[in-house]
C-alpha cells in the first residue's frame, strides 16, 4: 500500500464512495428531502450521528477499496482474491460454498467475475442489446482457457445465454456448440450440453440451421446409445417455418451423407432411408442433386456392410418411387440416380444389371425429351465408359447399343446429340451443368 499510484487509486475510490453515501442518506428514498431537512435542523444530535456513521463508513469503504485493489495486484499470487472472498464471508457458509463453485486459478477472478456479468438479461436490455452476443460468441475461447475442469464457473453463464430472449445469442452458441462439446468432453456434454443441445433443435430456424451445419460434428462425440436417440428427431429436420428455405434441406442432406458412418445398415434403412427419398421429390432443384449423391452413399452403405438385402430392398423402392413416378421429374431422377451408381461402382454389377438396368433402358420411351436426355448421357458417357459394358462378350452390350442408336435418332435434337457423342469428350462439356439446366 505504499505504492502512490495504489494510494491515489484508494483516495479516488474512498472520495466517489463517500459521496454516494452522502448521498444516500441527503436524499433517502422513503423521505422527501424537505422532511430530512427539518429533522437535521431540530435534533443536531442526529445530525453528529451521521457525520459518525459516515466516517465509519468512509474508514470501511477505503479498506474494501484497498482489498480490490491489492486482489488484483500483479504482484500478489492468483490465489489471494480467494482468500479475501473467504475471510469476509465466514460469517456466512452458504454464501461461501456458492462462491466457491465460481473460484479458479487460472485467471484472475474478477476479470471472469466482470465477463459473468455482462451475460445479465437485465444488463443487456439497459446498457448494451448486443452485450450477450459478445459473450456468447466469445464463450468457447473462455472455455477452452479456463479448462474442463473449471466449466463450472461458466455452466450457469451458459444456460442463461442458451435462454436469452434473442434468438441472436441462441444462434451464436448453436453455431459453436459442438467446438465447445470438443473441449468438455464426452461426460460433461452429455450431462450439461445435450438439454440445450435438444432445445436448439425446437428453436426457430434461424437457431436449428447453426445446429445442423455441424450436426455430425456434434453426434460424432456421444456415446452410440446416446447417439440413437437422435434417429427419430432427425426427420424433423425436414420441417422447415418458412418451406422456401431450401437451403436448410439442402444442409440436411449434406449432413445425413456424414452422419451414415455413425449408424448401423439397420438403423438408416428405417430412419434415414426415408428421409433421403422425401430429399429427392423435393420441389428445389438444389435439394434434389444432393440428395441423389445421398441416396448412392446410403446404396453403398448397405452393399459395403454386406447388407445386399436391405440394399435391394432399397432399390425396389427406387423404382417405385422414381422409375414409375407420375412427374418426369421423378422418372429424370431415376436416371441420374442410375448414372450416379455407376459412376461411384456402390452397387455389383450383377446387381444392377439385374435390377436397375432394364428400368433405366425402359427410359428410351419416355415421353418427355429431358428425361431421354439424361438416359442417353448415362448409356454414352458412363454405361459405355465401364470396360465391363464394353466386353464384347457382354449379354447386355447388345441391348444397350440398340438403345442408344434408337437414342441417337430421336426427334429431339439434344437427345440425338448426346446419344451420339463419344465419352473421350465428356470433359469437354460441362454435364453437370446441363442436368441441372434439364
Amino acid at each position: 500500500m505504499n505504492d502512490p499510484d495504489v494510494q491515489a487509486q484508494v483516495q479516488v475510490l474512498s472520495a466517489a464512495l463517500r459521496a454516494a453515501q452522502l448521498d444516500s442518506v441527503n436524499e433517502p428514498e422513503s423521505k422527501p428531502t424537505a422532511g430530512l431537512n427539518e429533522v437535521s435542523i431540530s435534533d443536531p444530535s442526529s445530525a453528529s450521528d451521521n457525520q459518525i456513521t459516515l466516517s465509519a463508513s468512509s474508514s470501511q469503504n477505503e479498506l474494501f477499496v484497498a482489498r480490490i485493489l491489492q486482489s488484483t495486484d500483479p504482484g500478489e499470487p492468483r490465489n489471494g482474491t480467494r482468500d479475501h472472498l473467504e475471510a469476509d464471508q465466514r460469517r456466512d457458509p452458504t454464501l461461501l460454498e456458492e462462491n466457491k463453485s465460481k473460484l479458479q486459478d487460472i485467471i484472475p477472478q474478477p476479470l471472469l467475475d466482470q465477463y459473468v456479468s455482462m451475460t445479465d438479461p437485465a444488463r443487456a436490455q439497459t446498457v448494451d442489446t448486443d452485450i450477450a452476443k459478445h459473450c456468447a460468441y466469445s464463450l468457447p475461447g473462455v472455455a477452452l482457457t479456463l479448462g474442463r475442469q473449471n466449466w463450472h464457473c461458466l455452466k450457469d453463464t451458459y444456460e442463461t445465454l442458451a435462454s436469452d430472449v434473442q434468438w441472436k445469442v441462441r444462434r451464436t452458441l448453436a453455431f459453436s456448440i459442438h467446438e465447445l462439446a470438443v473441449i468438455l468432453g464426452d461426460q460433461l456434454t452429455a450431462a450439461d450440453l445435450v438439454p440445450i443441445f435438444n432445445g436448439f433443435l425446437k428453436d426457430l430456424d434461424e437457431v436449428r440451421i447453426g445446429v445442423l451445419k455441424h450436426l455430425y460434428d456434434f453426434l460424432k462425440l456421444l456415446h452410440e446409445d446416446k447417439r440413437r436417440d437422435y434417429l427419430y428427431q432427425l426427420q424433423e429436420f425436414v420441417v422447415t417455418d418458412n418451406s422456401r428455405n431450401w437451403r436448410f434441406r439442402y444442409e440436411l442432406a449434406e449432413q445425413l451423407i456424414l452422419i451414415l458412418e455413425l449408424y448401423s445398415p439397420s438403423d438408416v434403412y428405417d430412419y434415414l432411408m426415408h428421409i433421403a427419398l422425401k430429399l429427392c421429390a423435393d420441389q428445389v432443384s438444389e435439394v434434389r442433386w444432393i440428395s441423389f449423391k445421398l441416396v448412392v452413399a446410403i446404396l453403398q452403405k448397405f452393399y459395403s456392410n454386406s447388407e445386399s438385402a436391405l440394399g435391394l430392398h432399397f432399390i425396389n423402392e427406387l423404382i417405385i418411387r422414381f422409375r414409375h413416378c407420375s412427374k418426369w421429374v421423378g422418372r429424370q431422377a431415376f436416371a441420374f440416380i442410375c448414372q450416379a451408381v455407376v459412376s461411384k461402382e456402390c452397387v455389383p454389377v450383377d446387381q444392377f444389371v439385374e435390377h436397375l438396368l432394364p428400368s433405366l433402358l425402359s427410359l428410351a420411351s419416355d415421353p418427355v425429351p429431358n428425361v431421354r436426355v439424361l438416359l442417353a448421357k448415362a448409356l454414352r458417357q458412363m454405361l459405355l465408359a465401364k470396360a465391363y459394358f464394353r466386353n464384347a462378350g457382354n449379354p447386355h452390350l447388345e441391348v444397350i447399343e440398340e438403345t442408344i442408336l434408337a437414342l441417337q435418332s430421336d426427334r429431339d435434337q439434344d437427345v440425338s446429340f448426346f446419344a451420339a457423342l463419344e465419352p473421350k469428350r465428356r470433359n469437354i462439356i460441362d454435364t453437370a451443368v446441363l442436368e441441372k439446366q434439364n
